[in-house]
């Protein structure tokens, strides 16, 4: 027994511990034979030898089977150490068998089984362990489909994360196994990140469990992103995006041979010279691998990178170009761009707050569809008209060269309903505004539309598809705001509603009795819709004062400063050492090249740039963004219905004239429309109450507390928005 004993143990199956009930095997009545102490001693073995066999044969198919390098170096190493250290001991308590130990061996040559058994009780609670490792990498039940696989299979952070916790016990024997399992999956994750910092490839094996993964390319999305749920826990959010933007960097040298030309004339190092030192620094990375170790050999690998061969790729120039370009165009700083535009789409959509207009409001914002064609002339038309505006200057004609290359609008799918802001779980983009649902993509033409903009290698390494996505929400914010003003102040370009027009017949026309009667008639009339109309003009004077004083704020108080700001920021303007001191002008200069020519630095103070205005344009309130939506909504029933008024006037003023439609009862008509005159009057009226009353509680709510803390910083010298008035200097203006 005591031989069929250790070939159990060794993990081979054994009748003595295996039989099945009502077996014919003389060992099934085993049971009988031996005493209840000896049949406990031996349910002890029986359970060490199941779990032996178990937990070998499922890390062999973890081994061969798993997606994750990871996971299969664990399973591997269960296999090679922890079990083979088990033989190990149970050769050795058979060796002391044979040699007649006295440590085993007892008197007559008689082996005590509870001796056999105190031998293994250290095992038992260390094999549990490995089997729970086990099915937590992969579930027992889980069969060898690849797809099933990879939806119960866990990944290999997750296993990573687990080792780390598990090794925080009292256990001496489970935190030793659960230490050299993490060293063993620490360190194949860390070759998987060496490929990527080195090279800027995706592991050749294993990569679907790589925290990097390729981008979605069917929605224009970005090469690479980030999955939160494939990262270990002691990696930093910043760490994350700094080896996403290392490994993007060298896919893009890799991919541009004319850059690469450019990088091996200019440059006094190129790729291959920077090999080594990089991996020098990946070299001193110990396991378990130090947070602080880790961040710091990804910020040297990734300033190393970019003072050599990134600020060949990317100059400030076109940085701040690329900058120009979005702020003359998407925040509107070009103020003639969004007239010109605003001009072209009235054009194109003429039913929109002109005479087809139903009296009902529900169809007062519907037009016919424009074809997208139609909606790129639109843009077309825009620059064709603004570059006939252009000045002398050179470089505000480089600028709208730039921007009728790569500005255009799309037409949104709305059967995507794809978020302003990103969706999914990107560390790089984990700074930008939370934009609400409520978008002004359709105030502008019938269709949901934005303005947007095509980012061609390598300025998608500073400026991302989420980026231009928030520049999308935030130019069509802008652009309801100025369409609604302008559509308010042209009410005043229309003579006929605003003095009697045409003039009073003359004297030798009204000296008569019926000239004398038709001209009270006309008094009568015409005091009569000064009258109706006095109280639309005064809403629409207080619609007009509103837009104009927001507008002001937004353009001038906010958008300008924090860009001119950001501006001097990027070029280095501001001197960042005392002057006299010679070292500090030497740090000073190297600290000014790093932030230069670091465009990962710049893309995150871009981030927090972006985060800044939205905040300070109240783009993060939704009850603000309702209110304006609604109140840009409901401006242009109010032009149009005034506008539908004064047409069916002149055809009133026509009938004195002997000139009638009798397809068309305009006195019926004109009593509906003033009817709805007066309900949108009230709307608006109601919309701006609405909207000052959010300004002051925006305002109370902002004094208490301060703007959302950006401050996750790389290094003491990282971009910190600038500080601009708040809602306080709207609200003075406005009450």
């Amino acid at each position: 027994m005591l031989h069929e004993i250790l070939l159990s143990l060794s993990g081979h199956p054994s009748a003595l511990f295996d039989a099945q009930p009502g077996s014919p095997h003389v060992t099934s009545t085993a049971s009988r034979l031996l005493s209840p102490p000896e049949v406990e001693l031996l349910s002890c073995i029986g359970h060490l030898s199941r779990l032996h066999r178990t937990t070998r044969d499922h890390a062999a198919k973890i081994a061969t089977s798993h997606p994750s390098t990871v996971c299969r170096a664990v399973a591997t190493s269960i296999i090679s150490h922890h079990l083979s250290r088990f033989q190990c001991k149970i050769l050795d308590i058979e060796n002391h068998i044979l040699k007649q130990d006295a440590s085993t061996v007892g008197a007559y040559n008689i082996v005590p089984l509870a001796g056999i058994v105190s031998e293994f009780s250290t095992w038992t609670r260390v094999m549990e362990w490995l089997w729970e490792i086990s099915i937590f990498i992969l579930p027992p039940d889980t069969r060898s489909k690849g797809e099933q696989i990879d939806q119960k299979a866990a990944a290999g952070a997750s296993l990573i994360d687990k080792l780390r916790t598990e090794a925080q016990t009292g256990y001496p024997d489970i935190e030793e196994a659960a230490r050299h399992l993490g060293t063993v999956a620490e360190t194949s994750w860390l070759r998987q990140l060496s490929v990527w910092l080195l090279y800027g490839r995706l592991p050749s094996f294993g990569a679907s469990d790589f925290f990097v993964q390729p981008g979605d390319a069917g929605l224009d999305d970005q090469p690479f992103v980030l999955q939160n749920k494939l990262l270990p826990k002691f990696v930093t959010r910043q760490t994350a995006s700094s080896i996403l933007f290392i490994g993007k960097s060298l896919t893009q040298i890799r991919s541009l041979p004319s850059a690469a030309k450019i990088i091996d004339a200019q440059a006094t190092v190129s790729e291959l010279d920077l090999l080594p030192k990089h991996v020098a620094q990946l070299s001193q990375i110990t396991v378990p691998i130090p947070v602080a170790k880790l961040s710091e050999a990804v910020a040297n690998i990734r300033l190393s990178l970019s003072q050599n061969l990134l600020q060949h790729l990317l100059p400030r120039e076109k940085i701040v170009e690329t900058l120009a370009v979005l702020h003359q165009f998407f925040f509107i700083g070009r103020g003639e761009f969004a007239l010109t535009l605003i001009a072209e789409a009235d054009d194109k959509a003429p039913s929109r707050g002109r005479g087809t207009l139903s009296t009902k409001p529900s169809h007062s914002m519907k037009g016919f569809l424009l074809k997208e064609a139609e909606i790129n002339q639109i843009l077309a038309r825009s620059f064709s008209v603004l570059s006939t505006l252009a000045s002398d200057d050179d470089h505000t004609d480089d600028i709208l060269d730039v921007a009728t290359e790569l500005v255009h609008i799309a037409v949104n799918d709305p059967t995507a309903h794809r978020p302003r802001t990103p969706g999914r779980a990107k560390d790089a983009d984990s700074t930008l505004p939370q934009l609400p649902s409520v978008l002004f993509d359709e105030i502008l033409l019938s269709v949901s539309t934005s303005l947007t903009m095509e980012i061609p290698s390598p300025l998608d390494l500073f400026v991302t598809r989420a980026d231009v996505d928030v520049y999308s929400g935030i130019n069509g914010y802008l652009l309801a705001i100025r369409r609604a003003h302008l559509h308010l102040a042209q009410l005043w370009r229309n003579s006929s509603l605003r003095r009697e027009h045409p003039c009073p017949p003359g004297y030798q026309h009204s000296n008569s009795a019926r000239g004398k009667m038709a001209l009270n008639k006309r008094r009568q009339r015409t005091a009569q819709r000064t009258r109706e109309m006095r109280k639309v003009w005064a809403t629409c004077a207080a619609a007009i004062f509103f837009l104009a004083e927001s507008e002001a704020y937004f353009h001038g108080g906010v958008i300008q400063q924090l860009f001119n700001h950001f501006i001097s920021w990027v070029t280095m303007a501001q001197d960042q050492a005392p002057e006299g001191s010679l070292r500090s002008t030497t740090e000073g200069n190297a600290q000014r090249k790093q932030q230069e020519h670091d465009p990962e630095a710049l893309a995150l103070a871009h981030r927090r740039f972006l985060s800044s205005v939205a905040y300070s344009l109240l783009l993060t309130d939704v009850s603000f963004t309702k209110a304006m939506r609604t109140l840009c909504m409901h401006v242009e029933e109010l032009v149009a219905y005034v506008t539908r008024l004064a047409s069916i006037q002149q055809n009133l003023d026509l009938e004195d004239e002997g000139v009638e439609d009798y397809a068309h009862n305009f006195k019926s008509e004109e009593k509906e429309v003033n009817l709805e005159l007066d309900r949108a009057r009230r709307r608006l009226d109601s919309d701006l109450k609405a909207l000052v009353d959010r300004l002051r509680e925006i305002d109370s709510d902002r004094i208490s507390t301060s703007m959302p803390d950006l401050d996750v910083t790389i290094e003491d010298s990282t971009y910190r928005p600038l500080k601009v008035g708040g809602i306080n200097q709207l609200l003075i203006k406005l009450v």
